[in-house]
């Protein structure tokens, strides 16, 4: 029989989610969570909102577990092998405690610090941390986005070095890459192209734009940064959404869109385009060079625009995604 878990070597910090522990771990929720009711392990402990935090300790324990059903023992057998293991270890598991959670500018900071170190794993923890306290559109506009403005903002100053900022554009683009695939379905309620200027390289925007729109049910079909005009036209003739959203976030890159936009308005002039990014935001006198849709300054806003577009039938623009 397998010894009990080193977990001298794994943290005890509460900083997973019940969603993350089923993803690490292959365990489904429903089973960690009876295992903790029948037979008090793992051990969460607990926000202020009564949302369950796991450890690095808590997943290494639901492993052993599901190990040892797996071999064929009995759970409850299981369980009382792994307490006599502790027990003679001295690594009995501590009692739940209470976990306030960190504000949001607590979280900023701490993302923010944890990027331009280099630490993926930590900022894998902390938005863990952000998605089991808050909701998930408010996690994505409220720490995310502003996190990434200020690692921006210090590779402007001088602050960080350039290798530096794109390890924190990658991790949040690889990032947001997964969710979208986890969101990714068709369900019916309408096809949706998103994609880049020709030029436009920053492309974490326009993932904000499909995430926010996949989890309303939209249909995304996301093609990323750089995509030239010619191929998106072929890709709108043969897939006929029902909209194109155009992102840009350099002054240039908004110009594209401009050109992008009247050249899908010849080649398919019965599909809807909108159009946002930063630089829109920060210079509305853009706007009107655009023969679009302007969709808004944030995913909620780009949500609210293409329900009203697409669901109401309204032509009437919002104040674009970022």
């Amino acid at each position: 029989m397998a010894s009990a878990p080193p977990l001298g070597q794994f943290s005890t910090a509460p900083v997973f989610n019940t969603k993350a522990v089923a993803r690490e771990t292959d365990v489904p929720a429903d089973t960690f969570r009876a295992w903790e009711r029948r037979y008090g392990i793992p051990r969460p402990q607990r926000t202020a909102g009564g949302h369950r935090l796991y450890s690095d300790r808590d997943i290494a324990i639901i492993r052993w577990l599901r190990d040892r059903t797996t071999e064929g023992v009995n759970i409850s057998q299981a369980v009382l092998l792994l307490n006599n293991s502790l027990a003679e270890l001295s690594q009995v598991p501590p009692p739940p405690v209470r976990v306030e959670p960190r504000a949001m500018p607590q979280l900023i900071d701490a993302l923010v610090d944890t990027l331009v170190a280099f630490d993926a794993i930590q900022a894998e923890r902390l938005l863990s941390e952000a998605f089991a306290m808050f909701a998930f559109e408010e996690v994505l506009i409220s720490l995310v986005q502003p996190a990434m403005v200020e690692v921006g903002e210090r590779w402007h100053h001088g602050e960080i070095n350039i290798a530096a900022e794109h390890f924190a554009t990658q991790f949040m683009r690889r990032k947001l890459s997964g969710l979208l695939n986890m969101f990714a379905g068709d369900t019916g309620r309408g096809k949706i192209i998103i994609a880049c200027a020709p030029d436009e390289q920053h492309d974490l925007g326009a993932l904000f734009g499909a995430l926010f729109l996949s989890r309303q049910g939209w249909h995304i079909i996301y093609l990323g940064p750089q995509v030239p005009v010619f191929d998106l036209q072929e890709a709108v003739q043969v897939l006929k959404p029902d909209l194109v959203c155009l992102s840009a976030s350099m002054p240039e890159t908004a110009l594209q869109v401009a050109e992008v936009a009247q050249a899908l308005r010849h080649s398919s002039p019965h599909v809807p385009v909108g159009y946002g990014g930063r630089i829109f935001n920060h210079d509305t006198a853009l706007q009107a060079a655009i023969p679009g849709i302007y969709l808004g300054q944030d995913g909620r806003e780009l949500v609210e625009a293409v329900h009203a577009l697409l669901v109401r039938g309204s032509t009437s623009t919002v104040e674009s995604f970022p």
